[in-house]
């Protein structure tokens, strides 16, 4: 069963919204409230806040919401994993 706003062999559409800054104030606060409700889910704090970098990055305007992207778009992110291959791409290794 198909909802209302799609027909069988359409492609599914993402709705736009109209967002104003103060419909998003405050946004990354209650993200931060939220992530720490799993904050007993982690042994360690790295990979808490690897966990919110990557909640972050899922929420960003990126096309590709994989790992490496967006941990090279996400402003502070703490990830380490791509240190070694930023290296070899600047080298033109990979």
């Amino acid at each position: 069963m198909l909802p209302a706003c799609r027909t069988g062999g359409e492609g599914f559409a993402i709705p736009t919204f109209d967002l104003v800054p103060s419909d998003v104030r405050g946004f990354m606060e209650e993200l931060w409230e939220f992530q720490s409700t799993f904050h007993d889910c982690f042994a360690r704090s790295e990979p808490r806040g690897h966990f919110f970098d990557y909640m972050v990055g899922q929420f960003s305007k990126l096309e590709r919401k994989s790992i490496e992207p967006m941990a090279l778009k996400v402003e502070g992110c703490r990830s380490r994993i791509l240190i070694p291959h930023e290296e070899n791409i600047g080298a033109g290794i990979l």
